[in-house]
């Protein structure tokens, strides 16, 4: 009976248990489909997430790569294979974080390489050569008719040309590597607007208009409030730019380059709207022999008058013209002795800044001599003091026209003792802020970019 009752009460647990089992079968197995779903989803984001970093780490590492192997090459940067798969339009479109990243690291990259181009061709630099520097901003019809007439010039296959751009430009980039009459090396301004979009050196919105009272500014409560100019203006990135990047430029070719650390020769500064005379290294040299005492050489004035005369005259003085600037790396080092006159001088133009330095350095005189009969003409009509058309050529074709009456390769010159002029009491204002001092203050740091960078490149690139 007691075995029976046993029997009885075991297959009843059973029927229950198996029950049971069904309904927390079924239980289980919903949580358990919803729990793999719930897992799926998220691996599938974190690989998603993956996928889409390493396609931007695999973009700037070939597109660096790709600028590398490129420039060894001498062929087009094409750099519309470098824009971001998340909606970027490359390093010509919008600013969009990865893209100006992007372009920074090129423009770091770029600089550290400092490759001179068609060096196999013309051979390596000598004292006896002539490094021509260009600043280039956008206008790229000008900066053609630059190129142009230095082809055309005799002895340029002797010629570094460097040119320094603060404008990262396809078109540009393709011009200047287009260049097959001498050696040619690109530098790029690392601090400029196109990189710093909307911060310092940059214009941030959180900086003053610049026509705003001081008043107006305070109650604003601008990053620059306290720092107008002597004019109560505050400061225009665009006009800063040009300063900015004139003073780094320089200090860049005299103490940042490994190619020409050792270069003692002359280096001859001009802009991407100078037309530049064929005998110009001719008249240089002239100059250099005919007044040994001055220590900056200007190759031109302000003037489209083309003069017929057989002797060229040569004006000297303490003033200079900042057409076709020239001189060497002893009288940079007496420059950079009286860098607070330049950088702290509030006056945004860059030539204006220059003669102050030379003409308040304690202890030094620098007696420039300035070719009247000018070897460098400026084309620029349009720009950041013009509102004219760029595109307008016609004064060009004007000046080419007139420069067929000018007596070439004199053998002497007739030379001039100037009296001195006076600085004005004052600078034109546009640098005001302390922000922009330090910065100028910061470029004059003899660094070495190799070092600076070296951290961010510990391997070469392989080619």
């Amino acid at each position: 009976m007691y075995s029976c009752r046993i029997v009885y009460f075991t297959k009843v647990m059973k029927r229950i248990a198996t029950r049971c089992l069904r309904r927390w079968t079924l239980v289980y197995g919903v949580i358990l489909i919803i729990f793999i779903i719930t897992q799926y989803h998220k691996s599938w984001s974190k690989l998603l997430d993956l996928h889409i970093g390493m396609q931007k780490s695999k973009n700037i590492i070939e597109c660096t790569l790709e600028t590398q192997e490129l420039f060894y090459r001498n062929q087009k940067l094409k750099i519309t294979n470098c824009s971001i798969i998340d909606g970027g339009e490359g390093i010509t479109g919008g600013p969009s974080f990865d893209n100006v990243r992007l372009l920074k690291r090129i423009v770091e990259r770029l600089n550290y390489e400092q490759t001179i181009r068609n060096l196999d061709v013309y051979g390596p630099l000598n004292n006896n050569s002539l490094i021509v520097l260009i600043q280039v901003h956008t206008r790229i019809n000008y900066l053609a008719e630059t190129i142009s007439s230095l082809s055309q010039a005799r002895g340029i296959e002797d010629v570094l040309l460097i040119f320094s751009h603060d404008y990262y430009d396809m078109r540009i980039n393709d011009l200047v590597r287009s260049i097959n009459f001498c050696k040619t090396m690109q530098i790029y301004f690392p601090y400029s607007m196109q990189i710093y979009t909307d911060v310092f050196p940059g214009q941030s919105p959180h900086d003053c208009p610049p026509k705003i009272t001081r008043a107006e500014a305070i109650e604003m409560n601008c990053t620059n409030a306290m720092f107008p100019d002597l004019y109560g203006n505050y400061r225009n990135a665009t006009a800063t730019q040009v300063k900015h990047h004139w003073w780094w430029k320089i200090n860049t070719v005299f103490d940042r380059l490994t190619a020409i650390r050792y270069y003692t020769g002359s280096i001859l500064f001009i802009e991407e709207d100078h037309y530049i005379v064929k005998d110009f290294i001719y008249m240089l040299r002239l100059m250099q022999k005919t007044c040994p005492q001055s220590k900056i050489f200007s190759l031109g004035i302000h003037s489209d008058y083309v003069s017929s005369r057989k002797s060229p005259q040569i004006h000297v003085s303490n003033w200079i013209s900042n057409l076709g600037i020239s001189f060497n790396r002893s009288v940079w080092n007496e420059l950079i002795q009286c860098t607070n006159q330049f950088c702290y001088y509030d006056d945004y133009n860059w030539d204006w800044s220059l003669q102050k330095m030379t003409k308040t350095c304690p202890g030094h005189t620098f007696w420039t001599s300035t070719l009247q009969n000018s070897r460098v003409y400026h084309l620029g009509k349009c720009g950041m003091h013009h509102a004219n058309n760029c595109t307008d050529m016609s004064h060009i074709v004007k000046l080419k026209q007139n420069l067929n009456t000018l007596k070439l390769y004199p053998e002497t010159v007739d030379v001039t003792l100037e009296n001195t002029k006076q600085m004005p009491i004052s600078g034109f204002g546009g640098w005001g802020d302390t922000r922009d001092h330090k910065l100028c203050m910061h470029m004059m740091n003899h660094y070495d970019v190799k070092t600076q960078i070296q951290n961010r490149f510990t391997k070469p690139l392989k080619r």
